[in-house]
């Protein structure tokens, strides 16, 4: 699984805002981003630029975080301000300019050294427009379903975004040892001009075939608070 998800890298690919006309220094990247973490996370900072000082990184449980500005080399190195050690590495594809990126704790946690599996996705309208549903899938399990009653199959990873309109229900399962379960049953609701992500985790209970999710909704280009609405 992890080899997949590190190809959906490939594949895919509160601080001052720098100004966008300002020029990149040579071989440094220029790149607005947002950040999420399927657990809670504290104490995160990053440097904008080398020569400032850290910035912390505001994370929210059920949406993006705010937009952040990064003007530098890669990888974009997230710092833990408790300790100053860095916790987790991003390298940004050059292609992309507007971005999300995953923090996934690594389990079981390590005593030093990085402590997240970075994830990065082309968070534009380009790539997934308002009115759209895109399901990452990180729970470890074969999942189908229904969208809306029409025939829905996930791959590990990113999945092809689906136009959603306004609302829809999505029901998946599994199948073990011939049997079939129920893993997800929820509603999708989204408001004029948004989107929503859905990332879909291993079960919390060893043994359970109910993946945990986590829904994130926003409107592409804006700027969304904690539960991805104003």
């Amino acid at each position: 699984m992890a080899h997949a998800l590190r190809y959906l890298i490939l594949a895919l690919c509160c601080g001052g805002v720098l100004s966008a006309a300002e020029p990149a220094p040579a071989g440094a990247q220029a790149v607005r981003f947002t950040v999420f973490s399927p657990r809670a996370v504290n104490w995160l900072t990053f440097t904008p630029r080398a020569g400032q000082a850290p910035k912390p990184l505001v994370l929210y449980p059920t949406a993006r975080s705010p937009r952040y500005d990064y003007i530098g080399a890669m990888p974009l190195r997230i710092t833990d301000a408790k300790t100053n050690t860095v916790v987790a590495e991003v390298t940004v594809p050059r292609e992309i300019s507007t971005a999300l990126i995953l923090l996934v704790p690594l389990d079981p946690a390590p005593a030093a050294g990085l402590r997240y599996q970075t994830y990065v996705l082309d968070d534009t309208a380009a790539r997934q427009a308002a009115g759209s549903l895109a399901i990452i899938n990180f729970s470890g399990l074969e999942l189908a379903g229904t969208l809306d009653g029409k025939p829905l199959a996930l791959t590990s990873g990113l999945n092809a975004v689906t136009p959603l309109g306004r609302s829809a229900t999505l029901t998946l399962r599994t199948t073990v040892k011939n049997r079939t379960y129920q893993a997800y049953a929820g509603n999708v609701e989204l408001g004029k001009n948004e989107r929503a992500l859905l990332l879909l985790l291993p079960p919390f209970y060893r043994g359970s075939l109910e993946v945990q999710s986590r829904l994130l909704i926003d409107a592409p280009g804006g700027v969304r608070g904690a539960g991805g609405r104003p």
